[in-house]
């Protein structure tokens, strides 16, 4: 007797086989897939990238990490970062939906070149102070506008003496290829003049006043919006003359770095009480990083007080001080 299949139960047995081979389940129409694209992916350090969500599936949350961006994260769909430092990122994006999730990462996706070191660097950008004899400030940022003429609080620590929106610095006038002068703002709302330096590699500041007394302010800030590939390191080891400074009976002071950069012997002096000539003016003098040291410094009544030295002016000067004390000094001395 011959067996009858119907053609609807015959259907029903071919999709079963069908759908029941060894090559895994099928995607279901609701699974998310992630995927992505962006804008660029070479870029120049303080370029922005927008990155488009190219998922599949009716992704509803997207969670990004950008190794090296700004943010460092982002729940957007398609979210624009910043990379500030030079080097090559990866990118990560995972996607999900009320049934399924996904991710797609990429490994060094983004490259970012550092921009070229310029012949002479200027303080446009966003600063933040980094270190400096009144702590409770540090980590106030400022940014400086294409103009070179003034700095707005853009953070704050202290809302109530420095909130943000007002200048820090105004009337910035530039002097010369790394130094600029400028009306500072202090704590009780007033202003007064500060100079700053720029740091031989173009990614720091150093400001402080040379304003005749001993409550001077010595400051280090650091550039965050970007940052250029550090210049060159430059050798301590040479003579030194003391040009400027808050205390300025000792101005005209010189001494002699040795070669390997550990102490500095007093060659020349106006004080020959307190720095008779072949006394160690800077001793135990330890290099911190690039164009920068820090020191044990002979002060007038005989003592020696932990300072830092900061190379500036492609090497041409140092500045010095301390971050130890509210009664800061703040020197700058030119090589010979």
């Amino acid at each position: 007797m011959k067996t009858i299949i119907k053609l609807p139960v015959l259907l029903s047995l071919l999709i079963v086989f069908s759908c029941s081979d060894d090559e895994g389940d099928p995607v279901q129409p609701d699974d998310v897939v992630a995927g992505f694209s962006a804008s660029a992916t070479t870029i120049t350090a303080r370029e922005t990238v927008t990155f488009t969500d190219q998922s599949t599936g009716g992704a509803t949350s997207w969670n990004w990490t950008f190794e090296g961006g700004d943010p460092e994260t982002s729940t957007d769909q398609n979210p624009t970062v910043t990379y500030a430092a030079s080097g090559t990122f990866d990118v990560t994006l995972s996607v999900g939906n009320a049934s399924s999730n996904d991710t797609e990462s990429k490994t060094e996706y983004i490259e970012v070149t550092a921009p070229p070191v310029p012949d002479e660097f200027d303080i446009v950008g966003t600063w933040e102070r980094a270190e400096s004899n009144n702590a409770s400030l540090d980590g106030m940022q400022v940014t400086v506008f294409a103009n070179e003429e003034e700095g707005e609080i853009i953070s704050s620590p202290s809302q109530g003496s420095f909130p943000v929106g007002e200048l820090k610095w105004r009337e910035i006038e530039k002097i010369s290829e790394h130094e600029y002068v400028m009306q500072d703002r202090f704590s009780d709302g007033t202003y007064d003049e500060s100079s700053i330096f720029i740091l031989a590699y173009g990614n720091e500041l150093i400001i402080g006043n040379f304003n005749e007394s001993n409550l001077g302010s010595f400051q280090r800030w650091i550039r965050v919006d970007f940052l250029y590939e550090e210049d060159e390191d430059y050798s301590l080891a040479d003579s030194w003359e003391r040009t400027k400074s808050n205390n300025p009976d000792l101005d005209g002071m010189r001494v002699e770095v040795d070669a390997n950069e550990s102490e500095a012997e007093i060659i020349e002096t106006p004080d020959d009480t307190n720095f008779p000539i072949g006394a160690i003016k800077w001793n135990d003098i330890q290099k911190e990083g690039a164009n920068r040291f820090v020191l044990d410094d002979l002060v007038s009544d005989g003592t020696l007080v932990e300072s830092r030295i900061f190379i500036v002016g492609k090497g041409s000067e140092v500045i010095l001080g301390g971050f130890s004390t509210l009664n800061g000094s703040f020197q700058r001395w030119t090589r010979e």
